[in-house]
């Protein structure tokens, strides 16, 4: 049996439909997709005359397998460590809701049951060759206020992010939660950082305060494969 994976792949919106046919042709099919936005500064933009820096997301769920040939095809096939290319990465889940979707989604691949996933032991040398020592950082806050929080995100060692839109769900009388007003528009922001800087940047995004008061939720989770980040030892 074989732990299960989140894979998440950032590429350019041009690409998306090059990305998606090379995950179809290896039957890693995606379970959801969606259009965000990089985090160049509104400012940078307006000076390059550019409107938009628009990306796209790819979500898979993967065997420890699959995910290793993905990591490498991306690598080797797609070219993702080129420049502006894309990134991708996987972090680990552990569960499931039933053996039912379990199957669905690998079409009899050997996954491991819905109460094993996290718990089987993977190949530790394999792991830690393609384990860059990374931490995926999600932050989610009021829409509006990226380039204040990326610009603490790079004071403190990050180099970018990714953005999805978002509207919480919580009704009107329980709509207020860590100071933060839930039903607003949302902004999700992703970013991919070494475990060293990991906490001066999730300490610098959770200090960030807007004019309302409202604070940036903040936390993090393993990165157990990536491909297309170009990082100095």
């Amino acid at each position: 049996m074989q732990p299960v994976y989140l894979m998440l792949t950032i590429t350019k919106r041009s690409d998306s439909k090059e990305f998606v046919n090379f995950f179809l042709e290896r039957k890693a099919f995606p379970i959801y997709c969606t259009f965000c936005n990089g985090t160049t500064n509104s400012e940078t933009l307006n000076l390059l005359g550019i409107e938009q820096n628009e990306k796209f997301l790819i979500q898979n769920i993967v065997t420890k397998q699959k995910m290793d040939e993905l990591t490498d095809a991306l690598t080797h096939r797609m070219n993702i460590d080129l420049p502006d290319r894309g990134i991708s990465v996987a972090v680990p889940l552990s569960s499931f809701a039933s053996r039912k979707m379990l199957d669905y989604i690998f079409e009899g691949q050997n996954a491991a049951s819905p109460e094993d996933i996290g718990q089987g032991k993977s190949d530790e040398k394999n792991s830690n060759e393609r384990n860059p020592e990374m931490e995926l950082i999600i932050s989610i806050y009021c829409k509006g206020n990226t380039d204040n929080i990326m610009k603490l995100a790079r004071e403190a060692g990050a180099t970018g992010g990714t953005i999805i839109h978002a509207k919480g769900t919580l009704s009107a009388d329980t709509d207020v939660f860590f100071g933060m007003t839930i039903s607003d528009e949302k902004e999700i922001l992703y970013i991919v950082a070494k475990k060293e800087i990991k906490n001066e940047i999730m300490k610098a995004i959770s200090a960030y305060s807007d004019e309302s008061g409202a604070h940036p939720m903040v936390f993090s989770l393993p990165v157990s494969a990536a491909a297309g980040f170009r990082l100095a030892d």
